[in-house]
């Protein structure tokens, strides 16, 4: 996974690292309250989510601030179903 925030005015690309059990397990929860609908408080819960599941290259407010607003609430989906990984599918069946 890799995510690019303008930093400075430079577009920096950052590479997850190695992503543990753990986090499978929080991206579980954060999936939930995703189900639930928007709101200020969810929002920075996947600020957070998105900086810890980036190794913490990079702070909140440089995301928030270098990120593009529009493609947020997608790029935390696209990167929680990443670590998830189709993990729904395979319990299932």
């Amino acid at each position: 996974m890799e995510i690019t925030l303008k930093i400075d005015d430079k577009d920096k690309i950052f590479i997850a690292p190695f992503i543990g059990a753990r986090m499978l397990k929080r991206s579980l929860a954060l999936s939930k309250k995703f189900q639930g609908g928007m709101d200020e408080s969810i929002m920075d819960e996947i600020a957070t989510y998105l900086v810890d599941v980036y190794g913490k290259q990079f702070t909140m407010d440089e995301l928030y601030d270098g990120f593009p607003a529009k493609k947020f609430f997608n790029k935390a989906f696209e990167d929680l179903n990443e670590v998830i990984g189709g993990l729904e599918e395979k319990v299932k069946n």
